[in-house]
């Protein structure tokens, strides 16, 4: 089966990524951490030889986040499960940095991908099955119709 490529923009802190995973199947949301009243995604990260954890806004296109180790911008972070320690790395490289980015898994085939860089925010959103993903991505009464 063919498939085509269409873009679309979504406001910032429209979408929330409620069910993200890294490729092995290991949950990032993280209940204990909210932001902006949401689980965070939380991510093991390093940089520089330090190692510690990252918990990302779970809403699309806001670049929000609260780190455990020191982070500068032009940073760039090696990121892992923090579970399973999986690599979250993509061959794709980003179009601004030119450095690999990293992807978190979403359900039925979907995934976000995010430049690792601190203070870039080249990202996008792929989504496999639109009707399924959108079932997870929107609240019911703000789900677009189609």
């Amino acid at each position: 089966m063919s498939t085509e490529e269409v873009r679309i923009r979504i406001a910032p802190g429209k979408l929330l990524v409620r069910h993200g995973s890294c490729p092995a199947g290991c949950s990032l949301v993280d209940r204990d951490v909210l932001m902006d009243g949401q689980p965070a995604l939380t991510l093991l990260v390093r940089v520089q030889g330090r190692t510690g954890h990252i918990h990302l806004n779970p809403f699309y296109g806001v670049f929000d986040y609260e780190c455990d180790v020191p982070l500068k911008p032009g940073d760039v972070v090696d990121v892992y499960c923090p579970h399973c320690g999986g690599s979250l790395s993509v061959v794709e490289q980003c179009g601004l940095c030119h450095v690999s980015m990293f992807a978190i898994q979403l359900p039925d085939g979907g995934e976000v991908r995010v430049c690792p860089k601190v203070g870039c925010h080249n990202h996008h959103l792929t989504i496999v099955d639109l009707d399924a993903q959108f079932s997870q991505l929107y609240d019911e009464e703000r789900r677009p119709k189609m």
